[in-house]
């Protein structure tokens, strides 16, 4: 009886589910038919015109920071107008564009523009190929360039700017009817959106920093701008502006060459990466990873709702060695310093000195960290942050131009600008000759006034007639006494000078985290290799079809040099016999075979720092450091760590040494003493040192490139100073072109001193 019952309560259910499945069976195939049979082209409209769409946010940039943290480079919000693809009936797309394009216009925001074709001020086109921020591209490049847009764009190769304007019209179907500036502005946003790989599920980034004005504009006429979307993102930011400028560098849109290497790297096209100084040296730390959104969009391109997001992480902090409350005094006491001379300073003829670049380095003699690194000119790297400079400025800032000559805002030139070095050189002579044994500590050398085998005078007998007696090498230093440092090079050779320039780190690369030139040590093979070297360009070749002489004829040449014996009259019958006739070029040649020859002289000016040594000051700065701290050489060098978003240190610096060479203590210090008397009563730094609180030591020198009988005489104003004299800590190394006299250049260095030790001091 149980059992039964039992079978009938098991029926009972399996009826009831049964009925709860047809119930829900029933439930949905009526939503089937509602959805499909009744409501199916309401949907179908809606699944067609809306869609979901991947946006990529950008990842903060990684900030540069000082040694204390102080941010020189970060980032700020800015609003990006951006291009959504619309599948809305009836909407043109050149109309949105011109619409877009009038809005920005008119509120004086630039939009992205890589269209090659440009037209000239009778609306004729023309191409150009080379990018705003590039002062120099080799003509196979452009061509390279040219070549390669036209393929892209299915334009023949041959194709004039007029013909490939027509073309492009007739690609984007632009009407013709429109101003020539509207149809290139149509072209060069088509352009940009293939480009950036404009489709139906990724926007297009038409300008980036657009000001609150053009996004209200938008906002207000979005119903007539459909696809047009504003998105919040991080642009670049320098606090300080010009300060450190040539040193951080600054950030822009890729050439095409660099779009080669980053596309490999996950790079957008959009994305602006470092040019020039550390933003371009640390480009993989401080780039971000970028990170994505999904939205849903409706057939306007409109956004409806926010469906996923993975969020960016931003790039690494990069703490530098620079310290920027020193980094301000050493730029602004050289500003100060040259706007001086500029207004008080004279030249042997009573001229206004020019004073117009100059360049500080301020060093750590114990671990090769740079403190502060000015150059001047300079810019504000807060002009390329968006990617859209100013083209004016642009212009401006990298037209070719000598940049020795002419300043340069974007040149550095405390890694590159080479200049003679003086007297500041004379350490190198002075230690080379006491190692060499052809001088001792104690030796004193009577200066005459003028060097006998020469006929060179010393700088004080050419102002003022008198000599400076008898001076050991701590006085020669002191007093700069050319005479001393003349009988020494000839004592020793231009061979142990070289040696001991190279050994201190001259002509070297110091490892600065920069581009950086290696200066030139005077030295008979240089002085002969640019003798040949304007000989050699005097041969004719299929590149120079108007040469002098012929390849065979610079080879017989080179064999009379080799030889060393040419007079003049030997030397003209052979010139005759190899065919060449013509006296000037026998002149000409003559000349040059006679400037390899090494001479006495070119010793005695390479041992005070003229003849053809040109170093830059960093160069400079390395060298002494290296002196000074008793023989290591460290790799100079601007970044201390570098740190990820999360806190950790990725990568941390630390003292590299380079080289190592044995300078004896007594050596040192006679040298050191010379230098520490040139701050001294009656040194020539005195009056920028007179009752400074701490013992320093330092070394001015003039450099001079021309003659008295010049109007205009190129001097470069050199200091070096290091402090504190008994346990040197830090070196200033200053340079000012036409800058007069070091004596002038030596307050730059006691600014700096007093800010790094605190002092409080009244001159």
């Amino acid at each position: 009886m149980e059992v039964n019952i039992l079978d009938d309560n098991i029926k009972i259910r399996f009826r009831i589910l049964g009925w709860v499945i047809a119930l829900m069976l029933i439930t949905l195939i009526g939503r089937l038919v509602y959805l499909q049979l009744i409501k199916g082209d309401y949907y179908k409209e809606q699944s067609l015109g809306n869609a979901i769409r991947s946006i990529i946010i950008t990842a903060p940039r990684g900030d540069i920071v000082d040694r204390n943290g102080v941010k020189l480079a970060t980032n700020r919000p800015s609003y990006s107008v951006e291009l959504l693809r619309s599948d809305a009936k009836g909407v043109n797309l050149n109309d949105v564009i011109l619409k877009l394009l009038n809005i920005l216009n008119k509120n004086g925001v630039k939009y992205k523009d890589d269209l090659p074709i440009f037209l000239d001020g009778n609306n004729n086109p023309y191409f150009n190929f080379q990018n705003p921020d590039e002062s120099n591209v080799s003509q196979s490049v452009l061509k390279q360039r040219e070549l390669q847009w036209k393929k892209n764009n299915n334009i023949p190769s041959n194709a004039t700017a007029s013909e490939g304007w027509q073309l492009l019209i007739n690609k984007f179907n632009i009407s013709k009817s429109l101003p020539p500036q509207d149809i290139r502005g149509i072209m060069a946003v088509q352009q940009l959106m293939l480009e950036q790989g404009y489709t139906q599920y990724k926007p297009a980034e038409i300008t980036t920093d657009a000001n609150q004005q053009t996004v209200a504009e938008i906002e207000e006429n979005h119903l007539d701008l459909p696809g047009v979307i504003i998105e919040v993102k991080p642009i670049r930011l320098y606090p300080f502006k010009t300060l450190l400028s040539q040193t951080l560098g600054y950030i822009g849109r890729m050439t095409a060459e660099e779009w080669k290497k980053y596309s490999q790297k996950g790079y957008q096209i959009t994305d602006l990466v470092g040019h020039y100084g550390l933003e371009s040296y640390l480009e993989k730390y401080l780039r971000g990873t970028d990170g994505k959104q999904q939205v849903e969009v409706d057939h306007y391109g409109r956004l409806i709702k926010k469906l996923d997001e993975v969020s960016p992480k931003p790039g690494d902090t990069v703490y530098l060695t620079i310290d920027e409350k020193l980094e301000q005094v050493a730029e602004e006491s050289l500003q100060r310093t040259m706007e001086n001379i500029r207004q008080a300073k004279r030249g042997p003829h009573g001229e206004y000195l020019p004073s117009n670049i100059g360049a500080v380095v301020v060093t750590d003699i114990n671990t090769g960290e740079i403190l502060a690194l000015a150059s001047v000119p300079d810019y504000d790297p807060n002009i390329f942050a968006s990617g859209n400079p100013p083209s004016s400025i642009v212009n401006e800032l990298f037209k070719p131009r000598n940049a020795t000559i002419d300043p340069s805002p974007i040149f550095n030139y405390a890694t590159q600008g080479a200049a003679p070095p003086g007297s500041t050189f004379k350490m190198v002579t002075a230690l080379a000759a006491l190692e060499s044994g052809v001088t001792t500590v104690n030796e004193r050398y009577v200066d005459p006034g003028i060097y006998p085998p020469t006929g060179q005078e010393n700088w004080l007998y050419g102002e003022y007639g008198r000599t400076q007696g008898a001076v050991n090498v701590s006085d020669a230093i002191q007093y700069s006494t050319d005479t001393y440092f003349y009988e020494m090079g000839r004592r020793m050779g231009i061979d142990k000078i070289d040696e001991y320039a190279h050994m201190l780190g001259l002509d070297q690369k110091t490892g600065i985290e920069l581009y950086e030139t290696t200066g030139t040590i005077s030295s008979k093979k240089f002085k002969r290799d640019y003798n040949l070297s304007i000989l050699k360009s005097m041969v004719r070749s299929d590149s120079n079809p108007n040469g002098k002489i012929t390849q065979e004829q610079y080879d017989k040449i080179v064999s009379l040099i080799d030889k060393g014996n040419f007079s003049d009259y030997s030397t003209f019958l052979q010139l005759k016999k190899m065919g060449i006739t013509d006296p000037k070029l026998q002149m000409t040649i003559w000349q040059l075979m006679d400037a390899t020859k090494w001479t006495l002289v070119d010793t005695t000016n390479a041992s005070i720092g003229q003849g053809s040594n040109q170093f830059t000051p960093i160069e400079i700065a390395s060298y002494l450091s290296t002196l000074l701290n008793g023989g290591t050489r460290y790799r100079l060098h601007l970044v201390d760590k570098i740190v990820s978003p999360d806190g950790k240190v990725i990568e941390k610096e630390k003292p590299e040494v380079l080289d190592k060479i044995n300078i004896p203590q007594k050596y040192l210090d006679a040298i050191k003493l010379g230098m520490k008397r040139v701050t001294e009563e009656n040194g020539t730094a005195s009056a920028a040192f007179a009752n400074f609180p701490i013992p320093v030591g330092g070394k001015t020198g003039t450099a001079e490139v021309g003659s008295h009988g010049t109007k205009v005489m190129q001097n470069y104003a050199w200091y070096v100073g290091f402090a504190p004299y008994d346990k040197p800590q830090i070196l200033v190394t200053a340079l000012i072109y036409q800058g007069g006299s070091g004596a002038y250049t030596a307050y730059i260095a006691r600014d700096i001193m007093k800010a790094y030790f605190k002092l409080n001091y009244k001159n």
